[in-house]
């Protein structure tokens, strides 16, 4: 038998690790199921659980594959058998969880022909700290992670750039590859411009996601936003469609702001220029310049109105500003901005008010010329603030 080198035998050992992590999962998960709901216990899986066993499993994909793929892969058939004879392991989704971390494991370091294309886990979007690009297939596993370039000003990420510079090689590839999907992530403190592969541009707000194909092959040019984004929306014979929760808007070529919040129950637009229809409920509500379309998920209704649209799109430049808006849009933007925890009375949540701030203000700063506009107390508690 070969004398394994010291090297060898601490990737036994990592690997070894995370192997009684998975199998430890399926005690941990149903004890939980004791103090837990099925619902709360699928959220706890989702953080907890995959979250603590993300290090373990960057270590195992650095590792030399063929010599742990194979002991791996029994692993994998042993706890299978196991799984199978326990009804609370196959009935739980938390259990679910559990054995596509362990597949995760397994199949990113198998050899590539090997490979058997599956979800990969769920991205905690919290632990995403810088602008960043996340490249999937079509059903959504997971091709590369990639962090965007940040400059002081013009943040920009254009679609295609790296594909003109594969393509430029003596012998291009002629085989038409399937569409990959692109989920751009921006943060708390910063703000990210993308021009898709049609010519047009997003600058997205921090906190929010958008979600595109690198290529527009289809009868409609679709994207989806979750947060705030800017759109100038190249015009073209092929529709352009955003989705944002369960709301859609129709684009017929202009300039205007989308917001979505499912925390907040909202999704809101407001046009610069041109036209567009937001589509809810079945219903599609035309705007016109100088408009802004809400609709609230609570009620189901969209309301539209005469609106500044220089009030809304001042994220743009290097300042907020609200007039007369809702108390709880005004929170929630300055904790999306600042990347802390704000915690507003249920009774304030409705109250308007209106207020200006420059981006490189202190969150202190804001929060107490906040706490003196509403002639409310302010306090802050391990890191939070409270507004009541």
């Amino acid at each position: 038998m070969k004398k394994l080198d010291n090297k060898e035998r601490k990737d036994l050992e990592i690997a070894g690790k995370a192997i009684e992590r998975a199998e430890s999962m399926k005690k941990e998960i149903l004890l939980r199921e004791m103090e837990f709901t099925e619902e709360e216990e699928g959220m706890q899986t989702g953080t907890d659980v995959v979250e603590r066993m993300v290090e373990e499993i960057h270590q195992i994909a650095r590792m030399d594959k063929e010599k742990m793929g194979e002991k791996l892969q029994a692993r994998l058939r042993g706890l299978e058998r196991k799984k199978r004879a326990s009804r609370r392991w196959l009935y739980a989704g938390s259990s679910v969880a559990a054995a596509v971390v362990l597949f995760f494991m397994v199949t990113t370091m198998l050899p590539e022909e090997e490979r058997v294309v599956e979800k990969t886990p769920l991205i905690n979007m919290a632990e995403i700290k810088v602008p960043t690009l996340i490249t999937t297939e079509e059903n959504d596993a997971i091709l590369s992670l990639d962090t965007l370039e940040v400059k002081e000003e013009g943040n920009v990420y254009i679609v295609g750039d790296k594909k003109q510079e594969e393509l430029s090689g003596e012998n291009p590839d002629p085989v038409e590859k399937p569409v990959r999907i692109v989920r751009m992530v921006i943060p708390a403190g910063y703000t990210y411009n993308v021009q898709l592969a049609d010519g047009s541009t997003v600058m997205l707000n921090a906190g929010s996601e958008l979600r595109f194909p690198e290529e527009f092959r289809d009868s409609v040019r679709q994207v989806e936003l979750k947060g705030e984004g800017y759109f100038d929306v190249r015009k073209s014979d092929t529709p352009f469609v955003v989705r944002a929760g369960g709301t859609r808007v129709k684009v017929y070529g202009t300039r205007f702001n989308l917001f979505y919040s499912e925390k907040l129950a909202l999704s809101e637009a407001v046009l610069v220029e041109g036209s567009i229809g937001m589509i809810a409920g079945g219903t599609e509500t035309m705007i016109v310049p100088n408009q802004r379309a809400v609709f609230t998920m609570r009620d189901s209704v969209t309301r539209v109105e005469k609106v500044e649209p220089a009030d809304y799109i001042a994220w743009l430049g290097n300042s907020f500003k609200y007039n007369g808006t809702r108390l709880d849009k005004i929170v929630f933007d300055i904790s999306r901005w600042y990347g802390v925890e704000i915690r507003l009375a249920p009774e304030l949540e409705g109250q308007s008010c209106s207020l200006e701030f420059d981006k490189s203000s202190t969150i202190d700063w804001v929060m107490k010329a906040l706490g003196l506009i509403l002639d409310k107390n302010v306090k802050k508690e391990g890191g939070a603030y409270y507004i009541d």
